[in-house]
């Protein structure tokens, strides 16, 4: 079984420049995407995708392998994470099974989270599987709208928010942190959610996205309320 990691990231970011080089504990979001991945004895090799010969270079010195930066068509904003794995495995002589991918900005995983989603695929014969975690607040029964006249009603037609926590349904929200995915499955679907696709739970988890979401995450891993592979392994 050959596995590919990769690590896409891309240096331009409207919402919180250069987030992926952010620092969490001295080490970069990109430093520990590429630590967890090689620390992985399931993973066969690792690359870095990104348009930035900054990134490259520190991915590369923390282990990872590159095959240059991406062409500018996969740079840009509106750039597509499934169409920049395509590409690289197009552009790859060697044939996977399974493809990895670790997003730097969602940092909550370990090296037996991946190795463990790895044997859920085989065992449950699925074809991929994501990390999620689940949401109680707030619930999607307890959303709102509000219609251009002002007037409030439930977000999903025939719920309502009168209903103790409960007796809520269990929901889940991606945590971003891991994907896995059938590379035959990828490319016939071009998507990470073949119909076969089974969830991994991470109790806690943080998605940096904006300045403020790396707030958060940096207060939870100083209060200890979640491990950072590489900051903390034991």
């Amino acid at each position: 079984m050959k596995v590919l990691a990769i690590v896409p990231a891309r240096c331009g970011s409207k919402g919180f420049s250069h987030k992926n080089i952010a620092r969490l504990g001295g080490m970069t979001l990109l430093e520990l995407a590429v630590k967890v991945g090689i620390d992985c004895p399931d993973i066969t090799d690792l690359y870095v995708s990104t348009d930035c010969q900054k990134y490259e270079d520190i991915a590369i010195s923390f282990g990872a392998k590159s095959l240059g930066l991406r062409p500018k068509y996969l740079a840009g904003d509106d750039a597509k994470t499934i169409d920049v794995v395509l590409n690289l495995l197009e552009t790859l002589s060697e044939e996977y099974e399974f493809i990895v991918l670790l997003q730097p900005t969602s940092p909550v995983r370990t090296p037996q989270d991946i190795s463990e989603m790895l044997r859920l695929i085989r065992e449950k014969e699925a074809d991929a599987c994501v990390s999620v975690q689940k949401v109680e607040e707030p619930h999607p029964y307890k959303l709102k709208k509000v219609s251009a006249e002002g007037y409030v009603s439930s977000f999903l037609d025939g719920k309502t928010s009168e209903v103790p926590r409960q007796q809520l349904p269990s929901v889940y929200a991606l945590t971003g942190a891991v994907y896995i995915v059938k590379v035959e499955a990828l490319k016939q679907t071009k998507s990470f959610f073949p119909k076969k696709t089974i969830a991994y739970e991470i109790p806690m988890s943080v998605n940096v996205d904006t300045e403020e979401d790396f707030i958060f995450l940096e207060a939870m891993y100083k209060r200890q309320r979640i491990k950072i592979w590489g900051l903390n392994e034991e």
